[in-house]
């Protein structure tokens, strides 16, 4: 519920400044710049899912229906080139999400004869950006972007919704974050990306008599990412 979703915020943006914090406080003596301009970067992710949805059964609007995507966390890595000392670019790959999507709203009302569980997809992620970092500051370089995001989706199990579609699109990406240098080769991150991201889904609800439904989902995750760094 909303009192959830700000607890689990707040305790998102408390890791993000204790991070931070922690890169501040690095001691700066010593580093010296890598020559590559060719990085590496792996971490774990939170990625937060806020879901909106236009659902119709049988034709009909379904009003007040919505859809539910459980948080979940990944491993991600990402791979960077740098064009110059401010200008770079990153290709980042997620391991495949298994999301299983629940029934809210009004469809909640339908239980039973549903059971609040229509199905399952399973993403995989590829996001390329293009960042700009403005300066950097001792060892710490914060960094802003952009880019696009592609959600090819690998499998789609039905349950409530059976013969379950889900289609694989393209989005957009906002990006923002800081790296700090531990050494020529070595940093740790902290990374967020603000994905703007729709599918489009199809089935058939089974416990309704085998009434056809079409929803179109907006998933906009948000993506927040820790690890470390390395240049080649």
């Amino acid at each position: 519920d909303y009192r959830c979703h700000r607890c689990v915020s707040a305790a998102g943006t408390g890791a993000v400044f204790f991070a931070l914090s922690v890169l501040l406080s690095w001691p700066v003596s010593g580093v010296a710049e890598g020559d590559s301009r060719w990085s590496a970067r792996l971490g774990y992710a939170r990625v937060a899912f806020h879901t909106d949805a236009a659902i119709a059964i049988a034709g009909l609007p379904a009003a007040g229906a919505a859809v539910v995507i459980d948080d979940q966390t990944v491993l991600l890595g990402d791979a960077g080139f740098e064009f110059n000392d401010r200008w770079s670019a990153r290709l980042a790959i997620g391991s495949p999400l298994d999301l299983a999507v629940g029934a809210s709203g009004s469809l909640r009302a339908l239980a039973p004869p549903l059971s609040g569980r229509l199905g399952e997809i399973q993403i995989a992620p590829v996001i390329v950006s293009g960042l700009y970092a403005p300066r950097s500051f001792g060892r710490l370089r914060p960094y802003v972007g952009a880019g696009l995001v592609y959600a090819w989706v690998r499998e789609t199990a039905g349950e409530d919704v059976q013969g379950l579609d889900a289609t694989s699109e393209w989005g957009l990406v906002v990006q923002a974050g800081c790296e700090a240098r531990l050494g020529q080769r070595w940093s740790v991150f902290v990374d967020a990306r603000q994905l703007y991201l729709d599918t489009s889904a199809s089935g058939v609800i089974a416990p309704l008599g085998g009434a056809p439904v079409t929803a179109s989902v907006e998933l906009d995750p948000l993506i927040l990412h820790a690890g470390v760094g390395y240049r080649f």
